[in-house]
């Protein structure tokens, strides 16, 4: 059901979900439009009052998506980003075999929300297939990322210093690639 909201003169149109689901969830996707999911028995004026509640935070996140970027070619044919993708994920597992790690099972497949995922506990580090639109150095700061969680499983400052020391300048790299919608 689509609903709309007024804040500050600006219109808030969102899409609203009826779901069993205990809190009411709200989300902007790429795309610019704004779904919210609630229970059945939350009243529509008190979801509206909700979204004008969160009002700030989803005309900014609807400024960023339009100010993102994701280019719509492939920086390499399959081929090379396999290829690339293999050997850097080997070069980075000669890197980190001095913690005594085990080599983990690589694997690819499309993502909506992140660029990587590591299962410490399997030895599975995933990585999204959209790299394909990303440049090398950031490719292999993912699988850099990923890597440092074998050894540290949290986004801590420890963990970071063990990213810094493979990639000095990862600061930079990861501000890019928030400005990369995924599809």
């Amino acid at each position: 059901m689509k609903r709309e909201v007024i804040y500050k003169g600006k219109n808030i149109e969102y899409i609203l979900e009826r779901k069993r689901v205990k809190n009411i969830n709200l989300r902007v996707k790429p795309d610019l439009k704004v779904y919210v999911s609630a229970n059945k028995r939350v009243s529509v004026k008190y979801i509206d009052s909700f979204v004008l509640k969160k009002a700030d935070f989803i005309l900014n996140a609807i400024d960023t998506f339009k100010n993102n970027t994701f280019s719509s070619e492939p920086k390499y044919s399959n081929e090379e980003f396999i290829e690339y993708i293999n050997s850097e994920f080997l070069r980075v597992y000669n890197l980190f075999k001095k913690y005594e790690i085990e080599k983990p099972v690589l694997k690819l497949r499309k993502m909506k929300s992140r660029w990587g995922s590591c299962n410490f506990v399997k030895g599975i580090i995933t990585l999204n297939t959209n790299l394909i639109y990303c440049t090398k150095e950031q490719i292999s700061y993912v699988i850099v990322h990923e890597f440092s969680h074998l050894l540290v499983h949290n986004h801590s400052k420890d963990f970071y210093n063990v990213v810094e020391i493979y990639v000095p300048d990862y600061k930079r790299i990861r501000k890019e690639m928030n400005k990369i919608n995924l599809r």
